[in-house]
């Protein structure tokens, strides 16, 4: 994990700011325009429950009643297409949290700690919110079969999607944090260092 960390580092270092606020905004255009796709089509599909009900009931019976109502609909394969179009949202949100946490660690090359944290999350905050991208996989593998997928199958899109939920508030919290960290710390700089101002005689 170490050398890793170090790869990051020797990025964030070498990178130009320009570049990385170009891949920003790549990122997050992805992460949006594939987030407006697939809710798109997931109002399309007619999906019964609300998005988070769905993906933690924790219940196959219920989960294969969902289905068996888009069979009737005739929209099964919008769902399908829904969870395919979801990896693109991911790989924004993947590369969005990556190209973040590299900009606050090269921000807080003064900051020792703030930039060993920036530089930890950069590694791990995709690590951990790829858990979507699983869910989805275990999802469609389920969409194989709608009436008749394992129930073990269930309860594990449902574990993944609770970490990816969990993770989102976490996740979003830190990034909020070291944002709020760095402005403080560019409008505090300085002020110990200004000379005092003398009355005048």
């Amino acid at each position: 994990m170490i050398p890793l960390i170090n790869r990051v580092r020797r990025l964030a270092e070498g990178t130009r700011w320009g570049g990385l606020a170009l891949a920003l905004a790549v990122s997050v255009c992805t992460l949006v325009g594939g987030l407006a796709w697939a809710n798109a089509l997931y109002a399309r599909s007619g999906f019964p429950p609300r998005l988070i009900e769905g993906q933690l009931a924790f219940d196959a019976a219920r989960t294969k009643g969902w289905y068996g109502a888009l069979i009737a609909r005739g929209t099964l394969d919008v769902y399908q297409r829904t969870q395919w179009v979801d990896f693109l949202f991911i790989a924004g949100l993947l590369a969005t949290l990556f190209v973040l946490h590299v900009m606050f660690a090269k921000a807080r090359h003064d900051a020792p700690g703030w930039q060993r944290l920036a530089l930890w999350l950069a590694v791990l905050g995709p690590a951990i919110a790829s858990a979507d991208l699983w869910e989805n996989t275990v999802t469609l593998t389920m969409l194989r079969a709608p009436l008749t997928f394992p129930a073990w199958l269930a309860s594990l899109a449902s574990t993944l999607s609770a970490i990816k939920w969990g993770w989102s508030v976490i996740g979003t919290s830190l990034v909020l944090v070291q944002l709020v960290a760095l402005v403080w710390n560019r409008l505090t700089r300085g002020r110990g260092m200004r000379p005092a101002i003398r009355p005048d005689a």
